[in-house]
């Protein structure tokens, strides 16, 4: 992951590196919606208290297969979807699920913060969270999707806060 910063935000660019397992493949290619979140929390370390939160931005990616024009739609939001619907978000087609998923690792110059919430001289850590919201999907599969393992994505990193020049 990346971080840059201009006069008025912070960024963050970067891919995930994962295959999907065959189960979600097949259940894409079966009219099954997946949702992806990516989560990112800025916090200001403190010595009397609780590290305090500074910024916090979230991603939302549904990634569908539909069958009737054999192409792949991946949509953006900075809302969860069962909020909003498709509300305010970057919709894409693509004529592979390789191209897809590609498009669900990648995050170009995505907005996590102000630059004001940026301060060089405190130790700031960011936490980026990236899973399969499991909690989006059909009921009988979000039963059926608990215990096992292929339905279970999610990449966690936590480090110091530092700009690239």
């Amino acid at each position: 992951m990346k971080l840059e910063r201009d006069e008025s935000s912070l960024y963050m660019s970067g891919s995930w590196r994962f295959d999907l397992p065959a189960a979600l493949e097949d259940a894409l290619l079966k009219g099954i919606t997946l949702y992806f979140v990516t989560e990112v929390d800025i916090s200001q370390e403190r010595w009397y208290f609780y590290n305090q939160r500074v910024a916090h931005a979230e991603r939302h990616v549904r990634l569908f297969y539909q069958p009737l024009t054999r192409r792949w739609r991946v949509n953006i939001s900075p809302q969860s979807f069962n909020v909003s619907g498709l509300g305010m978000s970057l919709g894409q087609s693509y004529d592979t699920a390789e191209e897809a998923i590609g498009a669900v690792r990648r995050i170009v110059q995505w907005r996590i913060a102000n630059a004001a919430d940026y301060n060089p001289d405190a130790k700031q850590t960011i936490s980026i969270n990236f899973r399969l919201d499991l909690k989006q999907l059909p009921r009988p599969l979000q039963i059926g999707a608990a215990g096992q393992s292929d339905w279970n994505i999610g990449f966690s990193k936590t480090q110091r806060l530092e700009l690239t020049p």
